[in-house]
């Protein structure tokens, strides 16, 4: 059986761990709404810039190109002459642990992912610690990391997603890549975090993206093809900063609330023990009266 000194330093070991778990649920809870709120205004600015993308889309691609090559344009919408052998996966997961399933979810996905094309050169683009060091496990001679960058959460920021879509833009076109797939924890709700896996490359326009053109001509200067050339990499960008702010949110939100649940855990857990601790003091007491008892009938026989 346990001493009391044992049960006591134990009930003083959760409560100092209750006190951590508690000011990380304060600072996450503290951080997240300028994480939701930076989130929200970026919503509308890779909403907008995916409509000129739109606009334009139909204009770019009904140009003529020489007989057996494919346009800059064509790349980024069809991709035809990519190889499909050869593939891009941006990774998005936390720095840090003690965000119940939230990395998990992630690198769940991102295995299967791999066993899926595990006959495919798979270049990697890694955000956050926890992605990079679980793929770098990977002993594997189609699965290279390109691309990684640790220690950006809580504080993102555009130039964080310009490195990224530079980096992803690059490998794309100079590696002839097939297509780039994206795996991250969506913010849903303050109690929600919903794992998103979908193609980034050859960008694929969502229903309503593409709306009817009017009649009116627009003259573009210096031309369409030059706006859309420059157009198309702060498309990525704003794409890669929009996800990050969403990761970034989701990432707090799983982080508060695993510290709540474990806050909570660890203030039963004080309980019990206090519990066991009286139940042990007693037995102590009863055991002293005992020997009293036994004592006293001793000397009295």
């Amino acid at each position: 059986m346990e001493s009391l000194r044992d049960i006591r330093q134990n009930i003083k070991a959760v409560r100092s761990t209750q006190q951590i778990m508690q000011t990380m649920k304060m600072i996450s809870s503290a951080r997240i709404r300028k994480a939701q709120q930076a989130m929200e205004n970026a919503r509308p600015f890779a909403k907008k810039m995916l409509e000129m993308a739109a606009d334009l889309k139909q204009e770019v691609l009904a140009m003529a190109e020489p007989e057996g090559t494919e346009s800059w344009a064509s790349r980024f919408f069809l991709n035809k002459t990519g190889d499909p052998n050869k593939i891009g996966l941006v990774v998005i997961t936390g720095d840090k642990g003690l965000a119940g399933s939230f990395n998990a979810v992630i690198l769940r996905a991102v295995v299967a992912f791999l066993k899926e094309n595990q006959d495919k050169q798979v270049s990697i683009f890694c955000v956050g610690k926890k992605g990079r060091d679980f793929i770098s496990r990977f002993r594997h001679k189609n699965i290279r990391i390109v691309y990684h960058s640790v220690g950006i959460f809580p504080k993102v920021a555009y130039a964080h997603a310009e490195l990224l879509g530079d980096a992803v833009m690059k490998e794309f076109f100079d590696n002839n890549l097939g297509s780039v797939s994206l795996i991250y924890n969506d913010f849903k709700s303050m109690g929600s975090q919903r794992l998103a896996q979908y193609e980034l490359l050859p960008l694929q326009l969502a229903a309503g993206a593409e709306k009817e053109k009017d009649e009116t001509d627009f003259e573009f200067e210096p031309g369409v093809k030059e706006i859309f050339r420059l157009l198309v990499p702060r498309l990525v960008k704003a794409h890669m900063y929009r996800v990050l702010l969403e990761s970034q949110a989701a990432n707090l939100a799983a982080t508060m609330n695993a510290m709540d649940a474990a806050s909570k855990n660890a203030g039963e857990l004080v309980g019990a023990l206090e519990v066991k601790l009286n139940k042990v003091r007693q037995a102590g007491i009863t055991n002293e009266i005992l020997d009293i008892v036994n004592g006293a009938e001793a000397l009295n026989g």
